[in-house]
């Protein structure tokens, strides 16, 4: 079945609160792979930082993604990246360096609750673009500009690449990133 357009799969693991770290990490890529082997059950390998690819089909795009409790893929045709976290509490100012100074700037003017959506939105697109250039955050989140969460554009290195918010809970926020095709 050749895959045309992004597939996603999710799941939501059942462990307990106080499981130590070690455990959720394995626990979390266990499911990962399954979930991408549901998607095609080919051989999946892994490059130096931990991205999975399918070595027999290299123009598909692999991404993954865990927060807490939920456990997501997507694979599709091209480089992809995804990102997904559960809007919760955080000291904005203990990852100032993650935004540009005009997105800093937008983040101190809106109230708590607003502040901590919209920072988990910057961030969850940020780190989708760094996925997809296969860097994840081995890059400083600032490196990426999100110009405009409305119309889905952020910019790295010059590139422009499209941000579509991805179907999640209220509780939750996340994009998948993709280049963006000028033409």
């Amino acid at each position: 079945m050749p895959i045309t357009q992004v597939v996603f799969k999710r799941q939501w693991l059942q462990m307990p609160v106080d499981v130590s770290k070690k455990m959720r990490r394995v626990t979390q890529r266990t499911v990962s792979r399954q979930l991408i082997q549901q998607v095609l059950s080919v051989p999946l390998a892994y490059h130096r930082l931990g991205q999975p690819y399918f070595p027999s089909h290299p123009r598909l795009g692999v991404s993954v993604s865990h927060t807490h409790q939920l456990v997501m893929v997507a694979v599709g045709p091209g480089p992809l990246g995804i990102d997904v976290e559960q809007v919760r509490p955080y000291d904005v100012t203990a990852i100032r360096r993650a935004f540009t100074s005009v997105e800093w700037q937008l983040l101190q003017v809106l109230s708590v609750q607003d502040r901590y959506r919209l920072g988990w939105q910057l961030w969850t697109a940020k780190e989708a673009v760094l996925k997809l250039v296969g860097c994840g955050l081995t890059h400083a989140p600032r490196r990426v500009e999100v110009l405009d969460l409305e119309r889905g554009l952020a910019c790295y290195q010059t590139q422009l690449y499209q941000l579509t918010p991805l179907e999640l809970p209220a509780t939750h926020e996340g994009f998948l990133a993709r280049p963006l095709s000028v033409g």
